[in-house]
């Protein structure tokens, strides 16, 4: 068989013996430099970038196209630098909370829990009843005895440690077979007392169908609102109409808000973390615990106060909420179920873990803590341990001291497993006081008629606007750009499509030429 090569697309081979012409398609050549500069060319003519149609333009000088060419190379390094930065970002923090309105409707959001605590932590005229109803040492007094009910206040944080004074008043309770929450339940200034009056969206009410005693770390409160337990402390008999959720409200001002009149007693002080008369109003969310992560605002005694409410609400995207917990840093309500509180939040968690803390350490929980009873109460032989580690409940992250630039809870796992809740509710508030003077005013006639104001405290809690800001937790959005989809097709996806292309070509001037 002798072979012999034509010009052109095929290479014939004649037999000898039989005479007969022999085809088979030539080899297709790659040329990888003319191709690739065949590419870029059609990138830059076709791309809708600025400035890579002019390093191609026709007409255009060597050192024009040099300008252009450096010009597109610094914009493509840079645009590939924060792309790379991006690209980091996204893999550090997978989510991303933005702003999706400012103009949500309040009336969507629940009204948060006011939580009202007395100054005065223990009402003068209980402790000194209660002392002169309890066996004493002989040479002890009734009035020292009262005085000596400060020292259960040493867990908020207040007075130097004495464990002799300790030790016997732990003598003296024990022999009156007495416990701390007992007597703070006895000696707390009660609710139906200082709500003299209250007013919920313009109609009043009785105070006691809207606040309940709660316990919170300023001790036994009066909360409205409150729907953290997992059991309300409501009187029975009007259990029944207490609404199954959180209150709401459908406009703003304070007369659409909650109006409470409160009574300080002044004579009747005892113990106080403030040096004046009046209340501390707490301002959170009604699932979470009464805590010093809420609101705060002093109520001075004889005077008049508005509190206006701007809440802020955040929720998370089902995509969001397709991330691991430890990825997307959040917890959502129903992925974590706490022993004492009802739903969880991210201050839930932390009270919870503080509690856990101290019991770990002194082996009972402060009666200013959450305790769903299973854990012992600290008696007054306790108290020694728990003021030496009261950083462990007093600190905002339990078991760290010290001082920290930065906690990052992708490189240490966060106290308790707490992480903040993918859901909630924030009420940023300004409080505005003036000194309160009825004696020329013509509102609200009915609420104060019958009251003789004797240092007085008068407080409104309401909402600023009819809008509120809504914040969105979504999946961190990023892509390659115009520019990289380009360059992926004309440096992978059209590479192929030429390849093919010439192959068919082949095959089809193979067979024309057999024809």
């Amino acid at each position: 068989m002798q072979k012999i090569t034509f010009k052109g697309l095929t290479q014939r081979v004649i037999d000898k013996n039989v005479g007969i012409f022999k085809t088979r398609p030539q080899r297709v050549e790659f040329h990888c430099r003319s191709w690739f500069v065949r590419q870029l060319r059609g990138l830059c003519d076709i791309t809708a970038l600025h400035g890579y149609s002019q390093i191609v333009r026709d007409g255009y000088s060597m050192l024009e196209r040099s300008v252009w060419s450096c010009a597109v190379v610094a914009s493509t390094i840079s645009a590939i630098t924060l792309l790379m930065i991006s690209w980091s970002w996204s893999v550090e923090t997978p989510t991303v909370t933005v702003t999706e309105s400012t103009n949500y409707p309040t009336w969507n959001l629940p009204y948060p829990a006011v939580t009202v605590c007395n100054l005065n932590k223990i009402s003068a005229t209980a402790a000194l009843n209660r002392a002169k109803t309890m066996q004493r040492p002989g040479n002890m007094t009734a009035a020292e005895l009262s005085n000596m009910f400060r020292l259960f206040l040493h867990v908020t944080g207040l007075g130097q440690a004495d464990p002799a004074q300790y030790r016997l008043l732990h003598d003296i309770m024990l022999m009156n077979n007495l416990e701390i929450p007992q007597l703070m339940g006895e000696f707390t200034p009660p609710c139906g007392t200082m709500l003299e009056r209250c007013m919920w969206k313009g109609t009043q009410w009785r105070c006691d169908n809207l606040f309940q005693v709660v316990n919170s770390t300023e001790g036994l409160c009066c909360s409205f609102n409150y729907y953290g337990l997992l059991k309300d402390n409501y009187p029975k008999k009007i259990t029944v109409s207490v609404p199954k959720d959180p209150r709401r409200v459908m406009a703003s001002g304070y007369q659409t808000g909650l109006s409470i009149l409160l009574q300080p007693f002044s004579e009747d002080y005892h113990s106080t973390d403030v040096g004046s008369y009046g209340f501390k109003l707490m301002i959170h969310s009604s699932y979470d615990y009464p805590d010093n992560d809420a609101e705060i605002k002093i109520v001075l005694a004889g005077t008049e106060s508005f509190v206006t409410l701007t809440p802020t609400s955040t929720y998370a995207t089902d995509d969001a909420l397709s991330f691991d917990p430890s990825v997307r840093n959040c917890y959502e309500r129903n992925e974590r179920v706490l022993s004492v509180l009802q739903r969880y939040s991210y201050v839930n968690c932390m009270v919870e873990c503080r509690a856990a803390s101290i019991y770990a350490k002194c082996g009972c929980v402060p009666y200013h803590l959450p305790n769903n009873g299973s854990l012992r109460n600290c008696e007054m032989k306790d108290m020694e341990c728990v003021v030496r580690l009261r950083h462990l409940y007093q600190t905002a992250v339990p078991t760290l001291n010290g001082s920290v630039e930065r906690i990052s809870y992708r490189s240490i796992a966060p106290p308790c497993g707490c992480l903040p809740g993918c859901d909630k509710v924030q009420y940023p508030s300004q409080m505005v006081t003036g000194v309160m003077n009825r004696s020329f005013s013509f509102n609200a006639l009915s609420f104060f008629k019958d009251i003789q104001l004797k240092n007085h405290s008068l407080v409104h809690i309401f909402l600023a606007d009819l809008t509120a800001t809504h914040f969105r937790m979504d999946i961190y959005q990023d892509s390659l750009g115009v520019l990289g989809l380009e360059v992926l097709y004309y440096f992978s996806i059209r590479l192929l499509f030429d390849v093919l292309t010439k192959k068919n070509s082949n095959r089809n001037a193979s067979i024309q030429n057999r024809d």
